[in-house]
């Protein structure tokens, strides 16, 4: 049985490096990891090749790209069963510029958006813009405030068991 490659310790040390800063070269992720050069590119290849690297991005600054109003949107929608209508409304959530993620979830609502915009009036477009693409869609907003932290993806290490009541680390 083949061992997935997030088993291995170089492969997940690895992907945090370049969690950290995908612009690091080969060379010195060889050197902080402790392997040659050619062990880096054969590795961060596969990494790629098995879909678990997804590509490499400038995480941008809403507020930076003046877009500091954050949301996100509930969106329930009525397709009726009809495919073609369901994708038309996908290609066109796709298309909006200011719709970051897109998650279809569970529960009353079937997507989760996150959205950003200019000024609370620039997100009141948004919002309607995205009711107006299908037939009975209806939006639950929540806007941000603050964002304390965001993270480029899940840590590729197993959680820590939580302490136990009166153990120190």
């Amino acid at each position: 049985m083949l061992k997935h490659p997030m088993e291995d310790d170089l492969n997940r040390r690895l992907v945090v490096a370049l969690q950290e800063d995908g612009r690091v070269s080969h060379a010195e992720l060889a050197e902080r990891l402790g392997v040659s050069r050619p062990t880096i590119i054969d590795r961060v290849k596969r990494l790629e090749e098995g879909g678990i690297i997804e590509g490499y991005a400038a995480r941008v600054n809403a507020a930076s790209a003046m877009k500091p109003v954050m949301a996100f949107v509930a969106v329930r929608y009525h397709a009726n069963n009809d495919e073609a209508l369901e994708q038309k409304f996908w290609r066109a959530i796709e298309k909006e510029p200011d719709v970051l993620e897109a998650h279809t979830v569970a529960g009353e609502d079937c997507l989760l958006l996150k959205v950003v915009a200019d000024t609370p009036l620039g997100m009141s477009e948004r919002l309607r813009r995205i009711r107006a693409l299908g037939p009975m869609v209806t939006t639950r907003t929540t806007v941000v405030l603050q964002t304390h932290f965001e993270k480029p993806g899940p840590s590729p290490f197993p959680a820590e068991t939580p302490l136990k009541k009166g153990s120190r680390k």
